[in-house]
């Protein structure tokens, strides 16, 4: 079965505390491949940037076997609002 935008989505919510936003993009065009992930939560407060996404790493850890390209950014909310202004 082909990884999706909503499973991805759906495990990372599922593992990472209070998950304020969270943006999955299969950039393989729907062949579940390739995907850009963006996770915002206040979990990763305090944590730096490898911290974070062991986080996300060990929440899709399953999926990351059959995909073939992925890329993860983390952000806390006050972060994030910086950026999307």
């Amino acid at each position: 079965m082909p990884v999706t935008e909503q499973g991805l989505r759906e495990r990372i919510q599922s593992a990472i505390p209070h998950v304020y936003h969270i943006i999955v993009t299969d950039l393989s065009y729907g062949c579940g491949q390739s995907f850009d992930i963006v996770v915002v939560s206040d979990f990763f407060q305090g944590k730096n940037k490898l911290m974070r996404s062991r986080a996300v790493n060990k929440a899709v850890k399953e999926e990351l076997q059959e995909i073939h390209a992925f890329s993860c950014k983390c952000y806390t909310e006050e972060e994030w609002s910086k950026i999307v202004v």
